[in-house]
């Protein structure tokens, strides 16, 4: 005897139990160091990355973004599986990273800023944490021209660095409170600035280091690796270098042929540093909206096969590979990070 609609019910039930089984995950770090200061909790403490790296071990299978992406597009079994990627190439991802990655055999992506890499240039948000909680006095009325336009912050009262400091500790842009209005301010140029295009933003942080006791020069802490670093990265076999621009900028507020010098001079710069082919990127902020469907286009233009967002996601045979979901791994123990890794996945 047939049950009518069994073959739909079992239909039914494989994708409500496809959407139950955890997935496979691609995690997204930005650096492996103890700060002070965090405003944007892109650091994980080594001690933390390195219980990170065991729960991983312990409970799941991972793999380089590679090999990920082979078996999803494949369509094979891919669960539990995760691939670490890094972005911004900061300096402590080719010294304090590495030695943890070889100790427990995980591999990793770096994405780097070929425009960062080698200077001692500081990233926006670590720039503005410099000029206004850092300095020793910021005037009582900060003014910019920012896109055409004139803003004004009210700074407060000059209680200088250690002031600020006292009353910021523990200050992320997450949290709905400023506790001082330099912090105010932070929040509101970093939202400013982080859609702006190169030269502009460079014009405008000027305007800062003109009205703030800039507190320079760039911290060595707060750059990028050295191109021998990148290089010395290169020749291990579990690192893989990948893409991230040149000025780190919110691509879809560019023109298109800015878009393409941003992509194309990236990927030409890396290679001729590292000797080796380059074909993974990842979009600079990589929300939804920071780049286009011309940006796909420009990537694929220029023989990228993969490249991956921020922001959270199911991956499976229907995911774009050049739209590839992260989740963002924050300073958690090991016993959070399984937590947030399982919650992640659903």
């Amino acid at each position: 005897m047939k049950i009518r609609g069994l073959g739909r019910l079992k239909a039914q039930w494989s994708r409500i139990r496809g959407q139950l089984r955890p997935g496979p995950t691609v995690l997204l770090y930005h650096r492996v160091t103890q700060l002070a200061k965090d405003p944007h909790l892109l650091a994980v403490s080594p001690a933390h990355f390195e219980e990170q790296l065991l729960a991983l071990r312990q409970h799941y299978e991972v793999v380089s973004l590679a090999e990920l992406m082979r078996r999803v597009m494949r369509g094979m079994p891919v669960e539990p599986v995760v691939a670490l990627t890094f972005d911004d190439g900061y300096a402590d991802n080719a010294t304090a990273a590495p030695p943890l990655l070889k100790k427990h055999g995980v591999p990793a992506m770096f994405y780097l800023p070929s425009g960062f890499v080698g200077t001692t240039r500081e990233y926006l948000q670590d720039d503005l944490e410099r000029l206004l909680l850092l300095s020793e006095q910021c005037p009582e009325e900060l003014q910019l021209a920012v896109g055409g336009k004139r803003f004004a912050w009210e700074m407060g009262s000059q209680d200088g660095q250690e002031g600020i400091g006292a009353r910021g500790s523990g200050w992320n842009v997450t949290l709905k409170r400023d506790p001082t209005p330099r912090h105010r301010a932070y929040r509101e140029i970093h939202d400013l600035l982080r859609c702006s295009a190169p030269m502009e933003r460079e014009t405008v942080l000027q305007q800062l280091r003109n009205q703030c006791d800039d507190p320079g020069p760039a911290r060595a802490t707060h750059c990028a690796m050295s191109w021998d670093r990148a290089r010395d990265m290169a020749a291990c076999e579990l690192v893989e270098l990948g893409a991230h621009t040149v000025n780190h900028p919110w691509l879809s507020a560019l023109s298109l042929a800015d878009q393409r010098r941003e992509i194309l001079d990236s990927k030409r710069v890396l290679e001729e540093q590292i000797g080796r082919s380059v074909t993974s990127f990842a979009y600079p902020y990589g929300t939804r909206d920071s780049y286009t469907v011309e940006t796909l286009a420009l990537l694929r233009e220029a023989r990228f096969t993969n490249a991956c967002s921020n922001f959270r996601g199911r991956i499976g045979g229907n995911t774009d590979p050049f739209q590839i979901p992260r989740l963002v791994v924050r300073d958690w123990d090991g016993e959070e990070f399984l937590q947030q890794l399982k919650a992640g996945q659903r």
